[in-house]
């Protein structure tokens, strides 16, 4: 067999890009054990940025991870990549950087996916959807393998964390008051930009129902951004709820959602991150829409959202509103959401 089509019909090394971030490495795993079934027996590695390697460092289904280290200049980083005689490039985050990355570089199959750009940029731009389907990003990203044969398991998402990590964070919640005869759920108030945050009366509101009808232990996570808002919530809750927004890293985050009966938050890393571990996931949604791929995978989900007409605004997030009335978030109500919940619970 000529080497070309060995290398393309049975490649020893693969490597995998996604830079970033949180979300879209998590939606990446799926097509990661994907590959490994097809090709058990080869080296797959995975390049990713340092501050989101703890998403992708346990999973048994990567060789190597590649680090792209901050401050790394990315002719530094080509060279790396040049010579690790890579048999295909599956690059699943198709942006400058990474074209850049297989710019010259002499592999035999590179692949990709397609983002829909002029899609997308149509409806948020100019409020013209030519959308025809709602396919999950999570199934675009398999666009990039289905000509070798290689499809979506119908498995979701995963993340995988050490057994030493998960009982270090059932002591943390020991500690902080939690006991086994308490449902434990987990809020995510926050988001990396403002228009996709939901109000923070609604999330007490929330809480308050959570405790006194779920028999529930509430505690919210976030980045050291999000403390102030979730002092805030605290203060507005008539129930005792927790925060730990700022105590956390991304890996004892996931321990806490691993251990977690449900979860309820903004569009964020956190809602796909909690849906890694198969988590029941309210998901409140404002200035996107599902026809851009970022809603939770449907199975153990519920979205709540309202049908305004300026939306989507954005494909990504905002720290205003284009229309100044923030009506998609703000014409949400603690009721829907709560009802979201009681009917996700059972």
């Amino acid at each position: 067999m000529p080497t070309l089509l060995r290398h393309l019909e049975n490649p020893h090394k693969i490597l995998i890009i996604r830079l970033s971030s949180i979300g879209d490495i998590i939606l990446t795993t799926a097509l990661i054990r994907s590959v490994r079934t097809k090709y058990p027996e080869a080296q797959i590695d995975f390049l990713v940025k340092k501050q989101f390697l703890d998403i992708v460092v346990h999973n048994p289904n990567l060789s190597n991870i590649l680090v792209f280290e901050k401050g790394e200049k990315l002719s530094a980083l080509k060279s790396r990549i040049k010579h690790q005689g890579y048999d295909w490039i599956i690059d699943i985050h198709q942006n400058l950087r990474s074209l850049y990355i297989k710019l010259g570089i002499s592999v035999p199959l590179i692949t990709g996916y397609s983002k829909r750009l002029f899609r997308r940029t149509l409806w948020v731009k100019f409020g013209i959807n030519i959308y025809k389907d709602t396919k999950p990003v999570l199934l675009r990203y398999f666009e990039a393998t289905e000509k070798q044969g290689i499809s979506y398991d119908n498995q979701g998402t995963e993340v995988f964390i050490s057994e030493e990590k998960v009982q270090w964070m059932k002591q943390v919640l020991t500690l902080a008051g939690y006991t086994a005869d308490k449902k434990l759920f987990v809020l995510a108030p926050g988001a990396s930009f403002s228009n996709k945050r939901w109000s923070k009366e609604g999330f007490a509101k929330v809480a308050e129902h959570l405790t006194k009808s779920h028999n529930a232990w509430v505690a919210m996570i976030g980045g050291g951004g999000d403390i102030e808002l979730c002092e805030t919530i605290m203060k507005l809750a008539q129930s005792e709820i927790h925060s730990f927004a700022g105590k956390f890293s991304l890996v004892e985050s996931a321990a806490l959602l691993s251990l977690c009966s449900g979860f309820v938050g903004n569009d964020s890393g956190m809602l796909h991150l909690a849906q890694a571990f198969k988590k029941p996931v309210v998901g409140i949604y404002g200035p996107t829409v599902i026809e851009l791929g970022y809603f939770p995978i449907e199975e153990n989900s519920i979205v709540i959202e309202k049908p305004i007409p300026c939306r989507p605004c954005t494909h990504n997030g905002l720290n205003h509103c284009p229309k100044k009335h923030f009506l998609c978030m703000q014409s949400i109500c603690s009721e829907d959401v709560i009802s979201g919940i009681d009917t996700l619970m059972g």
